[in-house]
């Protein structure tokens, strides 16, 4: 559980089992939620609900983000890494992954075929590697990319609050960090070596990152590794807590879900679809004004249908390996992501199904000349 609950897992499960319909019921008649209408928002008595929370979540999203869709891409410039994450396919043991780091013209490259596309919100990704990856790195790669595109966010190793105020004077402005889970012991398992292992540093790192300026402090979990009810808990109370440490940034919410694929990691306690669902409307209803961004681990159709009641961004032709938009068919080599993508249209397809629900695109979150 998040470190600074007063409640254990235990006594949080044993919560989850004692809500009753009225005391959903309660939850959403109220104008403002406290994280014990979370939780009742969260519990298997919610289920029955659900059309209710969706008119709810739909009303609050429309309220703080009208009828838009942000769109982003995320930008892989490098995928070799020391970690030793049990679930990663950038993990330092995998031998089925292709390692590289991007060359600056490279990344220029790919930055170039993303701007191609519309979209001007760019997610620089890397794995945790300090021989490459360094802060002086991400810095001349923000740079050189704030004169391309008018938002740049990271999802990087966890950095000081010295290595954020510098990357932050970069360009960088919004950060996303996976907590993975809350559960110490299970993380210390998931996370058997490498400085990934070490919990408290990754737990704070928004806090660095807003106490160095960042404007959005994503957060989440996998949804997947376990129960995924005590660590949605622990979400929200992280949410809660960054709301009032650091009341200048934005919150941003994300839930990826590990999908089955064939030859690919299992989770040991699986997420439905319908579970997603609950969790995110949940989400949008007690956190109105913050940020939620839906997954491309999600199918089509879902994430056509989520983005219209609860969150409000989401990626559009995602690539998930290092020159995996135009380096790799430049070279004529084969794309090894870090994760099986389960929505693979193109940008443009992305584009028409947000419009054909009557809503707009919108490819920036500001303009650079304002």
């Amino acid at each position: 559980m998040f470190p600074l609950l007063k409640y254990s897992e235990s006594q949080v499960t044993a919560y989850y089992s004692k809500v009753t319909p009225e005391m959903v019921r309660a939850s959403l008649a109220k104008e403002r939620h406290d994280w014990f209408d979370l939780l009742n928002l969260l519990s298997p008595a919610a289920y029955p609900f659900m059309d209710e929370m969706r008119v709810k979540a739909r009303k609050a999203r429309i309220r703080y983000y009208g009828k838009t869709v942000s769109v982003y891409a995320p930008l892989y410039i490098g995928n070799t890494c020391i970690n030793s994450c049990r679930y990663c396919d950038f993990r330092a043991a995998h031998t089925g992954t292709i390692r590289r780091n991007l060359t600056m013209d490279e990344i220029k490259l790919e930055a170039e075929a993303i701007k191609a596309t519309g979209i001007d919100n760019l997610l620089i990704v890397a794995g945790e590697d300090p021989r490459v990856n360094t802060v002086a790195h991400f810095c001349e790669v923000g740079a050189m990319l704030k004169k391309m595109f008018s938002n740049l966010s990271l999802e990087v190793a966890p950095q000081s609050e010295e290595g954020y105020r510098a990357m932050f004077e970069a360009g960088y402005e919004s950060l996303t960090c996976f907590q993975e889970t809350y559960d110490p012991e299970q993380y210390k398992y998931f996370h058997p070596q490498g400085p990934k292992s070490n919990y408290e540093w990754r737990l704070w790192t928004q806090l660095r990152a807003g106490k160095a300026g960042f404007r959005t402090l994503g957060c989440a979990f996998l949804l997947g590794l376990c129960p995924w009810r005590p660590e949605a808990a622990s979400l929200g109370a992280h949410a809660f807590y960054l709301m009032k440490e650091c009341y200048e940034s934005k919150i941003q919410f994300a839930f990826p879900r590990f999908c089955r694929v064939e030859g690919g990691f299992v989770p040991p306690h699986e997420v439905s679809e319908e579970d997603v669902d609950l969790m995110m409307l949940a989400f949008r209803i007690v956190f109105p004004q913050c940020c939620m961004t839906v997954s491309t681990r999600e199918a089509p159709k879902f994430r056509d249908y989520i983005v219209q009641v609860a969150a409000d961004n989401m990626s559009a032709g995602s690539r998930v390996t290092p020159g995996g938009y135009a380096v790799l068919e430049k070279e004529h080599a084969p794309d090894v992501a870090q994760f099986t993508l389960t929505d693979q249209r193109s940008p443009a397809e992305v584009y028409a199904a947000i419009k054909a629900n009557g809503q707009e695109v919108v490819y920036k979150n500001w303009d650079n000349r304002i």
